[in-house]
């Protein structure tokens, strides 16, 4: 699949740069003249950090002081963690995101592809951020009618609220809105609201100034201005607390930011689409968010619908996600048995494309050949589930023949009482490998009446 060149948009203490990044290879990011990029902040190392492309982009941190930080996580020195399109990540107090960009738009400072290729250690693996397997998998006529609705959206300016249940791909919808928009040649930048502490989530979106608090040693810019002509993708949106809610809403309604401890805002250009597998409007009822930002956000709602309700996308996403697993490990393709396909068939995916990826990612390391049969999917947690009376047999009954699951059984309940089984009841781990804030697996819980495991 053909990507779109990359952007690197650094926000520093000193100034607002983008450089053209290389498709393979890797470069140093630094204060010292002998780094590949140099950026020009203080709170930067010298020699800071190393960017891996290949199948994917992983940032690698080369023992700075100040620290690389993705996804609010600090990462050890030589550790190599994945940068997704779009995701903000920072090199001391150095804002970076990386975005695609329209190849009529010409990046300043390109960055040599030769020093990169002179760099490539060749172990780059997995995927570009942005072209994620089966990011346009289209096989469902609800999906083409959902695209064709998000593309007459995208060419206007109104805010866009996307709502489905955890793992659709409703980050996939929001990177097509950008896609499709004037704004394709500026920055995408993602936020995922549950997942940045809500003490740090203020100064995250909108900046501080110097001394606006302890520790606040220099200013720095927050998302909203790091995006800025762009778009800002508003993951979990209903995880916001409702002191943010308030600024955001002013962010809205001005377009100006006010920098924590700033006295003057500053004007922003920035269009949002938030996403969220609440039911907003419920949270509205119950005091938890705030109504007038709810009207501000849903200019226009995109429900995408679950995997269940498109069953035709299951074959073809399950097999790019082999092929792209394959290439990640450098094997040779395995095949999907027939057999191991009706098993994917018929399972509800509570947890959606993203728990599809993970079975078939996990069927790809377990299985020794090179075929995938169902013994190489977690067959306990599915059981419950699936119609099917004789696992790993050629004679599994047809989808049209196959009767439906158990009466009263939930999926969801389910798949959640049996991953909190396999984290030993730590409710944070189990809410990681579901993909949902601790949050919203405590809601759940509640929700379904199950009690939490207390500590000992």
């Amino acid at each position: 699949m053909a990507t779109r060149p990359l952007k690197l948009v650094v926000v520093s203490q000193a100034a607002f740069a983008s450089y053209a990044l290389p498709s393979r290879g890797s470069i140093v990011l630094g204060r010292s003249e002998k780094s590949d990029l140099k950026i020009d902040d203080p709170s930067i190392t010298r020699q800071h950090a190393r960017l891996h492309f290949g199948d994917r982009i992983e940032i690698e941190d080369l023992g700075s002081v100040n620290g690389t930080r993705v996804r609010d996580q600090r990462i050890e020195p030589g550790q190599r963690v994945p940068v997704f399109r779009g995701e903000a990540f920072r090199l001391g107090a150095a804002l970076l995101v990386i975005h695609a960009v329209d190849e009529t738009v010409a990046p300043s400072r390109p960055i040599s592809e030769e020093v990169a290729t002179r760099r490539d250690d060749g172990t780059g693996t997995g995927h570009v951020p942005g072209q994620r397997s089966g990011a346009r998998i289209v096989h469902d006529p609800a999906m083409h009618e959902l695209y064709a609705l998000v593309d007459r959206i995208a060419v206007g300016n109104i805010n866009v609220l996307v709502v489905g249940e955890t793992g659709v791909g409703k980050e996939l919808v929001a990177e097509r809105v950008h896609e499709r928009s004037r704004r394709r040649g500026q920055p995408f930048l993602r936020l995922n609201c549950a997942a940045v502490a809500e003490s740090l989530l203020e100064a995250e979106l909108f900046g501080f100034e110097r001394g606006a608090f302890t520790g606040a040693t220099q200013a720095k810019p927050g998302l909203l201005e790091a995006v800025d002509g762009g778009t800002l993708f508003l993951d979990e949106v209903g995880e916001m607390p409702l002191a943010v809610q308030a600024k955001m809403l002013r962010a809205l309604e001005s377009q100006q930011v006010l920098r924590v401890g700033a006295l003057s805002p500053r004007t922003i250009d920035v269009r949002f689409v938030a996403a969220t597998n609440r039911d907003l409007q419920e949270q509205v009822r119950l005091g938890r968010f705030r109504e007038d930002l709810y009207f501000r956000l849903n200019g226009a709602l995109v429900a995408v619908p679950p995997l269940r309700e498109r069953t035709s996308e299951i074959e073809p996403l399950a097999k790019e996600f082999i092929r792209a697993t394959c290439a990640d490990l450098g094997r040779a393709p395995v095949v999907l048995k027939p057999e191991s396909l009706l098993m994917l068939q018929h399972y509800p995916w509570p947890g959606n494309v993203r728990e599809l990826k993970n079975f078939v990612e996990r069927a790809v390391l377990v299985a020794p050949g090179s075929e995938i049969l169902p013994e190489h999917f977690p067959i306990q947690r599915m059981a419950s589930t699936l119609p099917l009376n004789r696992i790993g047999h050629e004679s599994v009954p047809p989808p049209s023949s196959a009767p439906s699951p158990a009466a009263g059984v939930d999926p969801e309940r389910d798949h959640i009482l049996a991953v909190l089984a396999e984290c030993g009841g730590n409710q944070s781990r189990a809410a990681k490998v579901l993909g949902i804030s601790r949050t919203t697996l405590v809601t759940r819980l509640n929700a379904y009446g199950i009690p939490r495991p207390r500590r000992p």
